[in-house]
């Protein structure tokens, strides 16, 4: 075993060992040569107890092209001949493109892993080149520059899993040199160096073109991205400890995030594309364009005091809501914004006060927690670390005194700080005999949001506590 292949593969297992301990790992396995020699280099190390387990192998079954079935087969037939388990997925693509394939494939792989589960990958420094020329023609920045990591988290299915990549190093030609050694039955994928695909003409036109100006080219790319990995990294550590201070006090569900503009803009303005790119992300497997961006930029420094002004901005799960008022920027989740500006109305809901919880088919709550109800379902969880004893919906005519004042409607949201799309939604709840708070809370059912955990139903925001 003095291939460089295998030595690759081990130097890599045991960097990430303490990674690995405890994991289950899984092999993408096509039945191309890459990833099937990556499975034989498995083996020869397991069987030459450098490693301590085999992976599984996953082989997607598109149904793309006739020769998926003989594929499947071969996968299969080979990983019994080896021992390895393998598992075979079939998958229906809505539309047969390299994106709906693509994530077909990562789809049904990451629903058969848990938490924290391995999937190797054979992906090799030629297709990292091509990653970074795809992503170079398509205008990314540092961190798409910095092209596929090694070791990267990757969440889907309501789970974090990692893909782990570990010849990234290795070129295309030591892998065929590797396959053609051991005689590997490995098969040719025609779609590959499909010109009528942007990997393939990358592939078969650009590649070959950029290795005849230089014959390091490919390994030329992979360093470059590698010192943008580099760049990228304390680029996100910069930018995390900015977001840091930008974030607003308030509490707020996870549909909803608030940005202080003046602190924003504060901000070194070589890092502001940055930040925001982050914060308009949030959740999503990537951000939005430089388009989008750069609209919300223009949004926030609007001074026509245009509430009404929004960005749409469509993301790979859900789609979002920008917009401005008093000096913050608001990023909702579209559907939750359509609740907030024309939601479910509880006017039957006028006041709830026992203090006691409710069952619905859930488990019982704790005096500690507020539950108000509609139509017979549960629309929403209070929860204080003290007794509620009453809970009242405010509207326009209701007095509250803070210090020494008054307030009334519209003067109280002005002092709240709260912004037209939620003064319609003011509860005030009392937690004791002397304390309350007001809290903006909208009121829906649960399957107005899905999917959607119950305990991520909360006040939208505590703005003013009393005693």
């Amino acid at each position: 075993m003095s291939d460089t292949l295998t030595h690759a593969l081990l130097n890599a297992y045991h960097d990430h060992r303490h990674r690995l301990d405890g994991a289950t790992l899984y092999l993408a396995c096509s039945g191309g040569r890459d990833s099937l020699s990556m499975a034989y280099a498995c083996y020869q190390l397991y069987q030459a107890g450098q490693m301590d387990r085999l992976p599984i192998l996953l082989h997607v079954h598109h149904g793309w092209q006739q020769a998926n079935d003989d594929w499947a087969d071969l996968v299969a037939t080979w990983a019994t001949a080896h021992g390895f388990d393998c598992r075979i997925l079939p998958v229906t693509l809505s539309k047969n493109s390299e994106t709906h394939a693509r994530t077909a494939r990562y789809d049904a792989m990451l629903s058969l892993m848990q938490d924290n589960d391995v999937l190797m990958l054979a992906h090799h420094a030629h297709d990292q080149a091509e990653t970074v020329l795809y992503r170079l023609i398509h205008g990314a920045g540092v961190q798409g520059l910095a092209g596929m990591k090694s070791w990267q988290a990757k969440s889907s299915h309501d789970k974090q899993v990692w893909l782990w990549r570990p010849w990234l190093g290795v070129t295309r030609k030591e892998i065929s040199q590797f396959a053609s050694m051991h005689k590997l039955p490995f098969v040719d994928d025609a779609t590959n160096t499909d010109t009528a695909y942007v990997r393939g003409r990358l592939r078969t036109l650009i590649m070959p073109l950029l290795t005849d100006i230089n014959p390091r080219a490919v390994e030329n790319i992979v360093r470059s991205a590698e010192l943008l990995a580099k760049s990228a990294e304390w680029q996100q550590h910069s930018t995390d400890t900015h977001l840091a201070q930008l974030s607003c006090a308030e509490t707020y569900l996870p549909y909803q995030a608030v940005m202080d503009i003046e602190q924003f803009n504060q901000a070194p303005t070589a890092a502001k594309s940055s930040i925001l790119h982050q914060w308009l992300q949030g959740d999503e497997p990537l951000p939005p364009s430089h388009k989008t961006t750069q609209s919300v930029l223009d949004l926030m420094t609007r001074t026509d005091n245009d509430h009404a002004s929004q960005v749409i901005w469509q993301g790979a799960h859900y789609s979002y809501v920008l917009c401005c008022y008093d000096g913050r920027l608001y990023r909702y989740r579209a559907d939750v914004w359509r609740l907030l500006t024309a939601g479910v109305q509880a006017d039957d809901l006028a006041s709830v006060g026992d203090g006691h919880g409710y069952e619905h088919g859930l488990d019982k709550f704790q005096s500690h927690e507020l539950i108000l109800v509609a139509d017979g379902q549960l629309h929403i969880v209070f929860t204080s670390h003290h007794a509620i004893t009453h809970a009242q919906k405010m509207n326009k005519t209701t007095s509250v005194i803070i210090g020494k004042h008054t307030f009334k409607g519209k003067k109280l949201a002005q002092k709240l700080r709260l912004p037209p799309w939620l003064r319609a939604h003011l509860w005030q709840v009392h937690i004791g005999a002397d304390a309350w708070l007001i809290a903006p809370m909208c009121v829906w059912r649960l399957d107005d949001l899905t999917p959607v955990a119950l305990d991520n139903f909360a006040p939208i925001g505590r703005m003013v506590y009393n005693g």
